[in-house]
């Protein structure tokens, strides 16, 4: 999905890597025991930085919906597809699709009494307040030491959905009640939480990690940065998480 301006490839070369890479990923997974659901969500990587029609679909035909909603154990979960909220201009009808999508199903899982309501995203809603901006977010992540040794940085802003469409979901998931939302993109731990009480739960990847410059102390000593996953365990109308380290 990358331009053939930062790769040097052509579009139809992208495509061909990304159908590899989709089918060595269902391959791998594939050995996943049966007992255990997995659910993908999409990303930038694979529905581009300005998600279109096109490159929604062509994720859709490899891996399914990209939003989408379920019961378990009484908690209700969202899964969408926030790479429309981070940059909605290529596909702004599916965008207001969503959205209104998004509306029905939270109301249908208050309606429903649902014990508690996550939300699944790949982009973090925001990084370290829900009211920040670009501007505030003066911190960086130097590019990883896999890369080669380089001084350039991906500045926090990247990582932060705009304030504009941050709103829309936020207004929704505080009226709603959504107890948190938990997203990946940052490469990094790091959990906030709105001044509704909603948990912003930001988890480190399996591949490569970051640490930004922008991060408080606090968030530092709260989970050391590694490659790993997020254990969450919920009960009758609470739950809890920890980071396991791989």
């Amino acid at each position: 999905l990358s331009s053939s301006q930062e790769t040097g490839l052509t579009k139809k070369e992208c495509d061909e890597i990304q159908n590899k890479q989709n089918s060595d990923f269902k391959r791998v997974w594939s050995t996943l025991d049966d007992r255990i659901p997995l659910v993908c969500i999409c990303g930038n990587h694979d529905v581009g930085n300005r998600p279109t029609r096109k490159s929604i679909d062509r994720f859709k035909n490899a891996f399914g919906d990209d939003y989408l909603a379920f019961w378990s154990n009484g908690s209700y979960n969202i899964v969408l597809n926030n790479v429309l909220f981070s940059e909605p201009s290529g596909a702004i009808d599916l965008f207001k699709d969503q959205v209104s999508w998004l509306e029905e199903r939270l109301e249908y899982a208050n309606s429903h009494n649902a014990n508690q309501i996550f939300v699944f995203a790949h982009h973090p809603w925001f990084l370290y307040n829900e009211d920040e901006t670009g501007e505030d977010l003066t911190g960086g992540s130097a590019f990883p030491l896999e890369w080669g040794s380089s001084d350039k940085m991906f500045p926090d802003s990247y990582f932060s959905i705009r304030k504009e469409y941050r709103d829309i979901a936020l207004s929704l998931f505080k009226k709603y009640n959504v107890s948190a939302a938990f997203s990946g993109h940052f490469h990094q731990n790091l959990v906030s939480k709105t001044t509704f009480g909603m948990d912003m739960i930001i988890t480190a990847p399996l591949s490569l990690v970051f640490e930004s410059t922008g991060k408080p102390r606090s968030q530092i000593e709260m989970e050391k940065n590694a490659r790993g996953i997020r254990i969450v365990e919920v009960t009758d109308g609470s739950f809890s998480h920890h980071f396991e380290a791989t």
